[in-house]
């Protein structure tokens, strides 16, 4: 498939991986776990099931009154296969669905998703990364050395020690010897220095003196799974809006869409607020258009008409589409509508607008023209 004249279509938001919390990890080989795990503390809706006879239970597992890490419970957190995670209290096991059943041992091999992107028309995969696979810049550069022209990985540094001499020399390799074309940067890992660190600090910008030497965009995730979680997520908008009035020159994109709107609740929800709009607005960012997960029913009117504001708000220019693939289609559409409702619908939008979006905004941003 081809949308006006656009040569590729890249999906913003992709995944490859080896099986969760059995990847190659540097230093704490349970670190991967432990993200995980701080990832599913805030997720309410998690319902869980007794291992032994399938019974559903009503308790919170997934839940505890602290911001601190350091104080999550001891469940023996751990991942299974067909996507469940697994927990043990009080000696007796339970199970939640935690990804799509499609994942048959937690994995998303390479093979696989480009098979996905083929069915339904999908050139490349931006690989964004995250500390719950372990540490895949290597892996990635090997991928798209096996696959060219299908992946363009994400490097990720451990954001909490991202001052260190040691991570500006693992980004470096990440780029120079793996061939990875982008930093992800994600505040999550935050909560290991409990929060004391902000986007803005001083002491990253030898950080980003190597992202301009290396000459590629920052792509950002914001939420920090605190129990605050747009209050959360606003100070760090915030935080990123300085650091893009500081950093013009590197270019820089919102990743997961607008994440105000799974945090908020009631006639306001699909409100962009100002602090964010104004962050959008800034020359150097962009932001993914992951809306399909926010809306429920195909082909998603109301993220057509979030797509229609931002397009007369901050220009076609900024927008790139995103799925969070293989997550896509097994919680909320299959994977051809996630593209459909764009390249099918939104009328409003002329073909070249399309082709924007869906890849030439992307190929923009990563010299791909």
């Amino acid at each position: 498939m081809r949308i006006g004249k656009t040569t590729v279509i890249i999906d913003a938001h992709f995944h490859i991986f080896p099986p969760l919390g059995r990847a190659t990890v540097e230093e704490d080989p349970l670190q991967p776990l432990r993200m995980k795990f701080w990832q599913c503390h805030m997720r309410d809706s998690s319902r869980f099931r007794r291992k032994a006879d399938d019974e559903p239970v009503p308790e919170p597992f997934l839940q505890w009154d602290s911001d601190d890490i350091n104080e999550m419970p001891e469940v023996s957190f751990r991942m299974a296969d067909f996507g469940r995670a697994e927990i043990t209290v009080d000696g007796v096991d339970y199970y939640t669905q935690a990804y799509p059943p499609s994942l048959i041992n937690c994995e998303a091999p390479p093979e696989r998703m480009i098979g996905e992107m083929d069915l339904v028309g999908v050139d490349m995969g931006v690989l964004q990364h995250d500390h719950i696979y372990g540490a895949l810049n290597e892996y990635y550069g090997e991928q798209m050395r096996r696959f060219p022209n299908r992946f363009i990985g994400l490097a990720q540094v451990r954001e909490w020690e991202a001052d260190k001499p040691a991570e500006l020399e693992r980004l470096e390799q990440a780029v120079c010897e793996h061939g990875l074309m982008g930093l992800y940067f994600s505040v999550e890992p935050f909560a290991l220095s409990n929060y004391a660190d902000h986007l803005d600090d001083a002491k990253f910008e030898p950080l980003w003196e190597k992202v301009r030497e290396l000459g590629i965009p920052v792509w950002w995730y914001l939420h920090s799974r605190q129990r605050d979680r747009l209050g959360g997520f606003m100070e760090h908008v915030a935080e990123l809006d300085r650091w893009t009035e500081a950093h013009p020159d590197i270019p820089a994109l919102l990743t997961h869409g607008i994440d105000t709107f799974s945090m908020r609740r009631g006639e306001k929800r699909y409100e962009i607020p100002d602090k964010l709009m104004r962050l959008l607005k800034r020359p150097n960012m962009h932001v993914e258009v992951l809306f399909c997960a926010f809306w429920p029913e195909y082909p998603f009117p109301g993220a057509q008409e979030k797509i229609r504001e931002l397009r007369e708000e901050i220009g076609v220019h900024k927008l790139m589409w995103g799925t969070d693939m293989p997550y896509c289609s097994g919680s909320w559409c299959t994977y051809k509508q996630a593209i459909d409702y764009i390249s099918v619908h939104c009328a409003f939008l002329s073909e070249e607008e399309k082709a924007l979006i869906l890849g030439g905004n992307a190929a923009r941003m990563f010299n791909l023209q």
